[in-house]
């Protein structure tokens, strides 16, 4: 952000942790607390491209997250040869697609794991119809990971 002078406004939910509201605000960006979860934010967030003329990447399931997320999957298979499973949190998905996309690439025969609250089961939800739904969200202290609905462009 600070670096490269580009202008950031981030949306965070009226529980983000008052550690990542400092970070965030450390880097330069432009903070605005808005929405009980991640859905309330993220719509308010859609509202600042127009309004503002701002671009939106959602941390969740925007496209570039997750191939950057796949980086994250080949450096487990290369700093642990001999890795045979993997357990990832779920939270909207994106990071656990990315990491599992370059894992099951790499070493197709490494058992992939995701977990979930059981305060935000959107991913075991969205099993039960077939298709992403959105969760109830319950108070938890993994804010990240309090996503009320799968990433969409997941199939399941």
């Amino acid at each position: 952000m600070w670096q490269l002078g580009v202008p950031v406004t981030v949306v965070m939910v009226t529980m983000a942790p008052l550690v990542k509201v400092d970070k965030c605000w450390r880097f330069g960006a432009r903070i605005i607390i808005e929405g009980v979860h991640i859905r309330e934010a993220k719509t308010y967030a859609e509202t600042l491209v127009e309004l503002d003329g701002l671009s939106y990447v959602n941390g969740y399931d925007d496209p570039p997250i997750m191939v950057g997320a796949r980086t994250i999957g080949i450096e487990m298979v290369e700093d642990v040869l001999d890795v045979d499973a993997v357990v990832v949190p779920l939270g909207g998905a994106g990071l656990s697609a990315g990491i599992s996309c370059a894992i099951k690439t790499l070493k197709p025969e490494c058992l992939m794991y995701g977990v979930e609250l059981e305060r935000a089961a959107s991913f075991i939800d969205a099993l039960a119809v077939g298709e992403p739904v959105f969760t109830k969200m319950e108070a938890t202290l993994v804010d990240e990971l309090a996503v009320p609905g799968i990433i969409f462009q997941l199939k399941i």
